[in-house]
Order: structure tokens, then C-alpha cells, then sequence
């Protein structure tokens, strides 16, 4: 019943995104570890990573803009804050880490994102900007062939601005599209703007394409290899959490049902799950919704570990491109003036060791040493004095001056 009621009153806009957002990921996971990397269409579904990587970039969220327009704008803005505040301290922890070997704490990281903000927000936005406008003025253009006679024939004369208009617009797309995982590393690694990390991140891909994608291939395999431990860790650790705990109960519902499998309906090829609180009084309820508290908090983090790769990865191969294109070493990285960060600086000499140098100071003396010379040397009557004599001392140095003070 209650699974009937769910089905009747529908799934929520989120929901449904969401789950076929992830769907598509556990698509990319499994068509990596099969090593099936393009495929055709089985049971309706697209096979292989490019696939599913398409269907991510592009269905689900095109399904939201036609159909959900204001739901997809506010998501998007939130999902960008987000994303800009988060996304981009993990990339500065990654990028002092991998430059400097040092580890900066989360307050510095968010310090540092919160400062960089607007760089963070309008690096993957300025883009689409400029294709919109472009398009715009195209599209006011193309409003002069509504011009009864001579519309067309003006159309077709400056129709070769219309395709340089989409050859930039093109060049746009496929530099955001390929160099869009660089730039957030570029501000966490330069402490630059948005407008360096388009600048870099699009020379990177349009210089070293092909290097790009083998860095890209390499650490999508690391990072679905590292995701699939994660996962089969949590997934046992909730297991046999499951199995001990249950144990213990010896309880049942009204309908003679296992109270525990009703508070905590653990399945094994799923780990997200919803409380079924129908047979539940409100107390159970409760401890049922503590239960998923705690066991969502578990498992939210092989969703944290995966953005954690995500960006620690791309921070890394930023700084190989880096390397590679602008010959610019590993360990280069932006640092924030900030003692408490890396360092203290060197304490001033303290007043006892001052008043020890000065008086070790004042009691030096400075001896000028004769200067020995091989070529003769005249005297101060107009004589030659012989090589080795100084100031009329043959053999001798010249005596010391007085005491000099410091």
C-alpha cells in the first residue's frame, strides 16, 4: 500500500534528475571497469562511457530546461555557489599539496575560495556568455531576410559573417567543453582570474589535445577504480552493520513484520534508501528517521570521495599541462601572504643579544694589512722604493691606524 500510494502521488522534480543523473554515473563506472568505452543502444539505454558522459552533459539536463525551466534556473544557481565555494577550496587544498607538499587546513581553503568567489562563479559562465551574444547578433541578423525583396539577397552577401560568428561560437563550446575541468585548478594553483583560467585552460587543450584526453582517459580509470573500493567498503561496512544489529531485534510490527528490515530496509545493490514509516508509531518513526540520519551521513561520503578525485585530479593535470605547454615546474604555485599559512616570520633579536653586539661591536678594532706589491713604487720625494716596500718601509707593513668604533 504505501508503495502504491508513492506510486500515485509521483516523484519530485529533483528526484527524478538526481536518479537519472546517477544512473548515468554508475553507467560510466560500469562501462569502465568492462573496459566498454563506445557501444550501441540495448534495452533503450546508450552503452559506454561516452555515452553515458553524454547523456549526463546533455539529456538530463536539457529534460530539466524544457520542462522545468525556473526549477533549472534556481538549481543552477545554487548548484553553482556551491560548487564555487566547495569546488574550489578542494582544488586549492589539491594544488598547495601537490606544488608545495604542505597541507593547508579547510578554513584557509575556504577563506581563499570565498576571496576568489566571482572567479569561481563567472570562469565556466563568461563563456556561454559569449556564445549567447554572439548568437544574439546572428540572430538580429538573420531578422534582415524578413525584408520583402531584398532581404534574402543581403542575407546571402554577408552570410560569410554569420559563419565566422559560428566558427568562434564553435571554438567557444569545444574549449569550454574540453577545458572546463581546468579551471578551477587554474585559480586554485595561479590565484588568478576568470578571465586567465578561460585563457589557459583553452590554450592547453587547443596546443596539447591529444594529451589532454590520455591525462583525462588516466584519471577517469584511477578515479572509478579508487570509487569502486569506496563503495564496496561502505556497502560492506553497512552490511554487516545491518546483519549484527538485526541480531538483536526481536521485535515485529502489526503486519508480523521484521521491525528492524522495516527501519532500515537495507539493500544490497542500492544504498540510498527511503524509511517506510507506515507501520511505525511516531516514536518508531523517529528512531527510523535517526537511523537514516546517521546511515545517509555514511553513505554521502563515497559521493564526497568522488568529488574529491574529480577535482584533485584536475588539479593535477593542470600543472602537467602547465608543464608541458608553458614549461612552467611542478612546485610553481600562488601562496597567500598569510603567516598563520606557511610559517612564522623570523623573530627580532631580542633586547639582551642587541646590547651583546653592540658591545662586541665597539671593542673590535679594524687592521688595515699592508698590501704587498711586485711593481716598484714611488716614495713621497719622487724616489723609487723597491717592490715590497710600502710608504718608504722597505720590508715592513705599515703600522696599524687607532682603534675604529663600529
Amino acid at each position: 500500500k504505501y508503495r502504491q500510494a508513492k506510486a500515485i502521488k509521483g516523484e519530485g522534480i529533483f528526484d527524478q534528475f538526481f536518479e537519472y543523473e546517477l544512473q548515468q554515473l554508475n553507467g560510466v563506472v560500469n562501462s569502465v571497469l568492462s573496459s566498454r568505452w563506445t557501444g550501441g543502444m540495448r534495452d533503450g539505454n546508450t552503452e559506454g562511457v561516452f555515452g553515458s558522459l553524454v547523456n549526463f552533459f546533455t539529456v538530463g539536463p536539457l529534460w530539466l530546461i524544457h520542462f522545468h525551466t525556473l526549477y533549472f534556473v534556481l538549481f543552477w544557481i545554487w548548484f553553482m555557489i556551491v560548487w564555487a565555494v566547495f569546488g574550489g577550496a578542494i582544488s586549492r587544498i589539491a594544488a598547495v599539496h601537490v606544488a608545495r607538499d604542505e597541507k593547508i587546513s579547510i578554513r584557509q581553503a575556504l577563506r581563499f575560495s570565498i576571496h576568489k568567489f566571482l572567479s569561481f562563479i563567472f570562469a565556466p559562465i563568461i563563456p556561454l556568455l559569449i556564445v549567447l551574444v554572439i548568437g544574439a547578433v546572428v540572430v538580429v541578423g538573420g531578422l534582415v531576410g524578413n525584408i520583402p525583396t531584398i532581404g534574402t539577397p543581403i542575407v546571402g552577401i554577408f552570410f560569410f559573417l554569420a559563419l565566422a560568428a559560428g566558427f568562434v561560437m564553435t571554438l567557444v563550446l569545444l574549449g569550454t567543453a574540453g577545458g572546463f575541468n581546468l579551471m578551477y585548478p587554474t585559480i586554485a594553483a595561479e590565484g588568478s582570474d576568470s578571465f586567465d583560467a578561460i585563457s589557459r585552460s583553452f590554450s592547453y587543450v587547443y596546443a596539447r589535445p591529444w594529451r589532454m584526453l590520455f591525462y583525462t582517459i588516466v584519471a577517469l580509470v584511477y578515479g572509478v577504480i579508487t570509487y569502486e573500493f569506496v563503495h564496496l567498503f561502505v556497502q560492506l561496512m553497512l552490511s554487516l552493520t545491518h546483519y549484527f544489529v538485526g541480531g538483536g531485534f526481536f521485535v515485529r510490527t502489526d503486519n508480523s513484520m521484521h521491525l528492524w528490515d522495516v527501519v532500515w530496509p537495507l539493500n544490497w545493490s542500492r544504498l540510498s534508501y527511503m524509511p517506510n514509516t507506515a507501520p511505525l508509531n511516531m516514536v518508531e518513526a523517529f528512531g527510523a528517521w535517526c537511523v537514516a540520519f546517521w546511515t545517509y551521513l555514511v553513505i554521502g561520503l563515497v559521493g564526497a570521495y568522488a568529488i574529491s578525485v574529480y577535482f584533485s585530479a584536475n588539479t593535477i593535470i593542470y600543472y602537467l599541462m602547465r608543464r608541458e605547454v608553458d614549461a612552467t615546474e611542478m612546485d610553481d604555485v600562488y601562496l597567500e601572504q598569510a603567516d598563520e599559512d606557511f610559517g612564522t616570520t623570523p623573530e627580532a633579536p631580542s633586547s639582551a643579544t642587541a646590547d651583546a653586539s653592540s658591545t662586541a661591536g665597539t671593542s673590535s678594532n679594524v687592521s688595515i694589512s699592508p698590501m704587498a706589491t711586485s711593481a716598484p713604487v714611488a716614495s713621497a720625494d719622487g724616489s723609487i722604493a723597491p717592490p715590497g716596500s710600502v710608504g718608504g718601509f722597505t720590508g715592513q707593513s705599515t703600522p696599524p691606524p687607532p682603534s675604529t668604533t663600529l
